[in-house]
């Protein structure tokens, strides 16, 4: 087990990391078509399901799939596009819970508004492949395109949270506002901005826990945890200093989740057959 027991940044009034063990493998992915996992979310709903969906590319679908990698099932989510989709979350929303897919990446960095897809989350995976309804929600930004890899939906709150792809300095922080809707664009707010503290200078992916405690956010090569206070925003979390987690060697690994009761992450990197890796956390 590594043990992570100082505060970060050695703040004595900051939070403790958590002791996270090392990554262990639970198999392989067994759908031959999830090749570039990019997203994934934890189901509430269904024990031992993990939503996942590949890069651009692919249609507008996600998967289903266990703890150890089985193949259970296809959600064809109706009326959307697949432009670049870069991580999905699942927080509540009007209708209870739901899930939620960022329709984000832009590498060229030439887009003129972005979406995020908003699903009721499933309460039932069927063999094979089924469809899904999902509200198209489009927003831009105050300063124009950007390409973003991480969405962060708080468990509790329900803010939505960008983190931008940046390579050179720190990468930009928007939110978008409540009561989002169909059919007119939004605008998101510029909260913050931060960079990982050392490796990989481009988040790829995030998540918050579902007790809404601490946010964790990996790159091509690490995985950092924040601490996050009871009355925080996500951007405020990202401000403070981090611990550093065990993390497998995953190629191009993008997608981090939290377990639905927090007591583990999972992790799953790109290419087919990609492992699915989790990692038990004790709370510090």
């Amino acid at each position: 087990v590594t043990q992570l027991a100082v505060a970060c940044g050695g703040d004595s009034d900051l939070a403790a990391c958590e002791d996270c063990g090392e990554p262990t493998a639970r198999g392989p992915l067994a759908n031959a078509k999830l090749t570039e996992t990019s997203g994934i979310t934890a189901s509430s709903k269904l024990p031992d399901v993990i939503y996942a969906h590949n890069d651009s590319g692919d249609s507008s679908r996600f998967f289903a799939v266990s703890r150890t990698g089985a193949d259970l099932g296809v959600f064809k989510v109706s009326g959307a596009q697949n432009i670049d989709w870069e991580d999905m979350d699942r927080g509540p929303c009007p209708a209870g819970s739901c899930l939620y897919i960022a329709d984000t990446g832009d590498n060229e960095r030439e887009r003129l508004a972005y979406t995020l897809y908003r699903m009721i989350e499933p309460t039932a995976v069927l063999p094979g492949e089924q469809s899904i309804d999902a509200d198209r929600i489009v927003f831009t930004y105050p300063d124009g395109a950007h390409d973003a890899e991480v969405l962060l939906v708080h468990p509790i709150t329900g803010d939505l949270t960008i983190v931008t792809k940046i390579g050179s300095k720190p990468a930009p922080i928007f939110t978008l506002p409540q009561a989002l809707t169909t059919g007119k664009t939004f605008m998101a707010t510029r909260a913050g901005e931060v960079e990982p503290p050392s490796g990989d200078n481009k988040f790829t992916g995030g998540a918050i826990h579902p007790d809404g405690t601490a946010i964790l956010m990996r790159t091509n090569s690490s995985l950092f945890y924040y601490p996050m206070g009871p009355d925080q925003t996500a951007a405020e979390a990202l401000a403070g200093k981090p611990c550093e987690l065990p993390v497998a060697d995953e190629m191009l690994g993008e997608a981090v989740t939290w377990s639905a009761d927090g007591a583990e992450f999972i992790t799953i990197g790109e290419g087919a057959g990609a492992q699915v890796n989790t990692s038990s956390c004790t709370p510090a």
